[in-house]
């Protein structure tokens, strides 16, 4: 088969910057955070959260708020409830909504008083709204919008000429940031080579372009980040190096009850220690030096032959704990990529996270590539 007759892999559609930015601006009309007791939330036998908040309808003053539950929120159940995620998932797999009720409302009638951060999407008079997650009082909120808008600034203030695309998820926020003229060879690494998306091999532009991935989750499910990735400009693999991510914990003070309402003071803090760590991120890694010294590196353990690689894919995915449908959609990434190197396996990993459908899923298969490139070239000793 030539190469023009290759059937394209598909890669999962991204955002556009402009196309996130208006979906964050979107959410921002809508959000809203609470800090409330035990006492003052409970969930019904239809399965919706209510929440005791006096507020205006068109019908007059109402004393409670409802609010349809999210997986999102059913994980933070699960976390500071303690009731496990499989029971919390089996009771909506087989429509217990009563049984789940009653299960939630008595582990928050243990604690009364315990408060929680409610973070929520409000609700209009005929509908209810979305109760995004359940957290502690003392979670360090740092909102996708702001910090995206932050990091923009701190690349603006060092000058660099960059492409950026997003991917926006009930839990997550990933932001890919592209600096084209920021490049290098990487010909050993792709020499042997195939896009399994385009069909061009490596040798026939063996560039790969700096850049950084940004991070974040509003409601607890992994530290903001800031990651240097390199980009293989035949076919958009991103070479993650996880090692080196600068990382901000959502820990914070304990927060006062009610609507939480953010000081300028708080919010310009905030935003400028963003800001810094784009630009050092920006200074460090948007930078050839960092390149060469981080591919040369990979690229000593890619030249590895793998001699079996269903075992080797195997063997990485029980180390690196892929599921099993990860471990064959790698496997045809790896032949179809036609490189037969440890280097391969790093390949194939990565470029079958752009065809995960779930965006969550892609990019946490995408950032072990790196890793399964050495469990790989390990195996064959």
């Amino acid at each position: 088969m030539t190469t023009t007759e290759l059937a394209p892999f598909t890669r999962r559609p991204r955002l556009s910057i402009d196309q996130l930015l208006a979906h964050l601006n979107e959410q921002k009309t809508r959000q809203q955070d609470l800090v409330v007791p035990a006492h003052k939330m409970r969930v019904t036998s239809e399965g919706l959260l209510e929440v005791d908040e006096p507020r205006i309808t068109s019908s007059g003053v109402s004393d409670v708020s409802h609010f349809r539950l999210t997986n999102t929120f059913d994980s933070g159940i699960a976390a500071k409830l303690k009731v496990p995620a499989t029971y919390l998932a089996r009771m909506r797999e087989y429509d217990q909504l009563p049984l789940l009720a009653q299960n939630v409302n008595a582990w928050l009638a243990l604690e009364p008083n315990r408060p929680f951060l409610v973070r929520l999407f409000r609700s209009t008079d005929d509908e209810p709204g979305v109760g995004r997650a359940l957290l502690s009082d003392s979670y360090g909120i740092r909102d996708n919008l702001p910090l995206l808008l932050a990091v923009l600034d701190g690349i603006s203030d060092r000058g660099a000429d960059v492409d950026i695309t997003g991917e926006l998820t009930d839990r997550m926020m990933v932001v890919k940031i592209v600096a084209p003229r920021v490049v290098t060879d990487a010909t050993d690494l792709l020499w042997h080579y195939r896009s399994p998306f385009t069909g061009r091999f490596g040798r026939e532009n063996p560039i790969v372009a700096a850049g950084v991935v940004l991070t974040n989750s509003e409601l607890g499910f992994g530290a903001s980040t800031i990651t240097p990735q390199f980009t293989v400009q035949i076919c958009s693999n991103g070479l993650t190096v996880t090692k080196d991510a600068m990382r901000t914990i959502h820990n914070g003070s304990k927060l006062e009850h009610g609507v939480i309402r953010y000081s300028e003071e708080t919010i310009r803090k905030e935003l400028a220690t963003a800001t810094s760590r784009a630009r050092d991120a920006v200074k460090t890694f948007l930078n050839v030096d960092y390149m060469v010294r981080k591919l040369n590196e990979i690229q000593g353990r890619a030249q590895v032959d793998v001699i079996d690689p269903e075992a080797t894919i195997e063997h990485v995915g029980q180390v690196v704990r892929y599921t099993a449908d990860e471990q064959k959609r790698i496997l045809s990434h790896f032949i179809r990529g036609g490189d037969t190197t440890a280097g391969g396996v790093l390949h194939a990993v990565t470029s079958a996270a752009q065809t995960l459908p779930d965006a969550d899923s892609g990019y946490e298969l995408e950032k072990t590539g790196l890793r399964a490139l050495e469990v790989a070239a390990a195996f064959q000793r």
